[in-house]
């Protein structure tokens, strides 16, 4: 399976780039408009961080858990359904951009908020889970990308179409199980950063 994963982004690895690029963007964006913020929003977001921190639980809640599953879920199925337009790439690049803006921001805020303990709570509960959900963003991002080209280029006969369609299906699901399973990770990812650092 690893080797065709391999063989699969050295064939794509141009449209696997952009979508880094993307990201990437994303990200700046996100760090740098932490800084646009006025005093009286950094004030109140501040506040809103330390509540968020001091009622955390003693152990994973399950509706928190299921609200993080859920939000995953929905947007790597927005990215699988977009994939089946022909005009979908520039949302599924939308999409990558604003994960990217959320990831920026909220780490650059957790630092600039909470200093050390902000940097080790966002590599925690953050940036550790991340190594997992970004590429599975790009691999779903990737093959909706790649499926809508496809529609794109008019190559929509018969056989071959279904059987790209259950290709591309069946690569989206399994990104989608690890996405959310990565989503639910960082909920107790959360939970052991805020124990940790005592904040």
């Amino acid at each position: 399976m690893w080797t065709i994963l391999k063989e699969h982004v050295r064939q794509f690895w141009l449209i696997y780039l952009t979508l880094a690029g993307v990201y990437i963007a994303g990200v700046v964006f996100g760090a740098v408009g932490t800084g646009a913020l006025g005093s009286s929003e950094s004030t109140q977001l501040g506040k809103f961080l330390d509540s968020l921190l001091s009622s955390q639980p003693d152990k994973p809640d399950p509706q928190f858990l299921k609200f993080l599953a859920r939000d995953t879920f929905v947007i790597m199925a927005a990215i699988w359904i977009l994939g089946l337009t022909v005009i979908g790439t520039p949302l599924v690049y939308f999409i990558v951009f604003t994960r990217g803006f959320v990831l920026g921001f909220t780490v650059s805020f957790f630092i600039h908020m909470k200093g050390l303990f902000g940097l080790g709570l966002a590599l925690l509960t953050i940036l550790f889970p991340a190594l997992i959900a970004v590429p599975l963003l790009f691999l779903g991002a990737g093959t909706a990308t790649i499926f809508s080209f496809m529609l794109l280029r008019g190559r929509t006969n018969g056989e071959y179409l279904r059987r790209e369609f259950l290709y591309y299906t069946a690569s989206a699901t399994l990104v989608l199980l690890g996405s959310v399973l990565a989503g639910v990770a960082q909920g107790y990812f959360s939970l052991l950063g805020v124990h940790l650092f005592n904040l």
